[in-house]
């Protein structure tokens, strides 16, 4: 009968037309229904505990045939094996371990979720002790949210059953993952699953590089984490110990056409170039007729300037994070063929040497951004006239500058009026020696 009655109840509730109601009467409405609804799923869990208890997890059947709980259970509630064998467990520890809190739930005073979260408790803490603590757990979940509450439950076991912590911890080093997958223009994305203490030691790394840098950073916390963990892994590429990988040391490697990095093409030093047909752009249909496959024919060439810098693993690369790439790199040039062959290898520039970086150190000692707290180690050295157009390797030329303002000067959103160190105050009118005019 009373099952009955709770069916027609229900359907009163739900048939009611929403429609008419105000936002005042649906906050309303929801205050009133949410912890009933917490009461059910609390004596559904005392059903299943029942249940278990007397079947002893078997089911009988007209055939003879025990069928499990647990699959009955998914079956009855439309719900996952797996989730109502997770509901048929937090059941069996409510009501052998945490009565009180069980009983709790039944009256209101306590969410079934938060009544699952202690249940963590169970066979952990010895029962004599957990009965001696129920009216403490019982105010403790009535003051804590679910986050709140399993990260205190997870003190207490690291507190009184240690082993509990480093079981937790195995577990959970053994499923741990990083999944990655490449977009098609390049970008990667993916999932990771980390235990607790490989997690802190990253997030230890990440978040002090995940600040915002004053008021006008205007980035997102998700692209603030993004850009703390290329930061983190650019530093063991410059300065960390790394394993071999195909027989050398990790590095960046991008194929660039000939002339890509230059500012200045043929086309500059052409007094004809307007009516120039060798030194117009390529269309789009020439570009697409350049990468079909088929014999050599100059005429499908697509000019150096006009092509792209690939990297390995990434695809294309946009022209400002390579200019930034090469301000602080050493550089070395495989010359190939027409048909791809390796013709020759040069080093082509020198890299910023240790003097120099200690030089650079003292003096702008950190990014020279305005605002930027970034130290020296986590800075490139930028050359303030391109080396591509002739800029000199030497302090003059050179300042610190993070990855991000690194590669935001390249884009064209910050020059010599954004940075603040007290040397570049003259050049901040005049320009760098040498800088060649837009």
């Amino acid at each position: 009968m009373a099952a009955a009655a709770l069916v027609s109840a229900v359907d009163a509730v739900v048939g009611e037309d929403l429609s008419v109601l105000t936002v005042a009467e649906l906050q309303e409405r929801y205050v009133e229904l949410a912890p009933q609804v917490q009461r059910l799923t609390g004596f559904g869990a005392t059903v299943l505990a029942e249940l278990q208890c007397r079947t002893g997890g078997l089911l009988p059947t007209d055939d003879g045939k025990p069928r499990p709980l647990p699959g009955w259970v998914a079956e009855a509630s439309g719900d996952s094996a797996s989730a109502a064998g997770r509901m048929l467990r937090v059941a069996g520890a409510l009501q052998a371990g945490l009565p009180r809190v069980a009983a709790s739930v039944l009256d209101g005073t306590v969410p079934f979720v938060r009544a699952e979260v202690l249940t963590r408790l169970v066979g952990r803490i010895p029962a004599q002790a957990l009965a001696e603590a129920e009216p403490g757990l019982i105010e403790v979940a009535r003051r804590m949210d679910p986050t709140q509450l399993a990260a205190w439950v997870r003190h207490q076991l690291a507190t009184w059953v240690e082993p509990v912590l480093d079981e937790q911890e195995r577990d959970a080093s053994a499923a741990r993952y990083l999944k990655t997958r490449s977009q098609s223009d390049g970008s990667v994305w993916g999932s990771f699953l980390l235990p607790a203490g490989d997690a802190e030691t990253v997030l230890s790394c990440l978040e002090p590089l995940a600040r915002r840098q004053g008021d006008q950073d205007q980035r997102s916390a998700a692209q603030r984490r993004a850009d703390a963990l290329t930061e983190v892994c650019e530093q063991v590429l410059r300065h960390g110990e790394l394993p071999d990988a195909g027989g050398f040391r990790p590095q960046l490697s991008y194929v660039l056409p000939a002339d890509w990095a230059a500012r200045r093409a043929g086309k500059h030093d052409c007094a004809d170039c307007r009516r120039c047909p060798a030194h117009q752009p390529p269309t789009y249909a020439d570009l697409v007729a350049a990468a079909v496959p088929r014999p050599r024919d100059a005429s499908r060439a697509v000019p150096a300037e006009h092509a792209c810098a690939v990297a390995a693993w990434t695809g294309p690369q946009t022209r400002a994070r390579i200019e930034t790439v090469l301000c602080d790199a050493r550089i070395t040039r495989v010359l190939l063929n027409g048909v791809g062959q390796v013709t020759g290898m040069e080093q082509v520039t020198e890299h910023v040497t240790k003097a120099q970086r200690r030089a650079l150190a003292a003096r702008d000692l950190g990014c020279a951004a305005m605002g930027c707290t970034r130290p020296p180690a986590m800075c490139d050295a930028h050359h303030l006239t391109a080396r591509a157009d002739g800029g000199a390797h030497a302090l003059h030329n050179l300042v610190l500058l993070c990855r991000r303002h690194h590669v935001l000067w390249h884009l064209g959103k910050i020059d010599l009026h954004d940075l603040h160190v007290p040397w570049l105050a003259d050049l901040a009118s005049t320009g760098p020696p040498g800088r060649p005019p837009p």
